[in-house]
């Protein structure tokens, strides 16, 4: 009888553990937000780099724009032919299994 107490508290103590590391899969995609300068562009293929200053060293979010992005110069919509090299923005991105997304990218004078 002693015994079996045991193992049904060992398996509840599996199930559980396995449900709480299920969770993080429905939890849904994490979007990072960051801040940083446009460095290329390429409205052909839709896509942009911008390098983010972490620490002394440079991130770079590169990646194809979603079509459903949101592009923002000074509060209105623009395209992304709108933004310039150089330029400081900010940028909203997931990463998938090709590379990053890009979901915003916003821009304030």
């Amino acid at each position: 009888m002693k015994r079996s107490g045991y193992f049904i508290t060992l398996v509840l103590a599996v199930v559980l553990s396995l449900c709480f590391a299920g969770a993080q899969c429905w939890a849904g995609e994490k979007v990072y937000k960051m801040t940083g300068d446009i460095t290329a562009l390429d409205p052909d293929h839709n896509a942009v780099v911008i390098e983010v200053p972490v620490g002394e060293k440079l991130f770079t979010v590169a990646g194809p724009v979603s079509p459903e992005a949101v592009l923002k110069k000074d509060g209105r919509s623009v395209d992304l032919m709108d933004f310039q090299i150089g330029e400081r923005v900010t940028v909203k991105w997931k990463a998938t299994e090709t590379g990053h997304l890009i979901l915003s990218v916003r821009a304030k004078r």
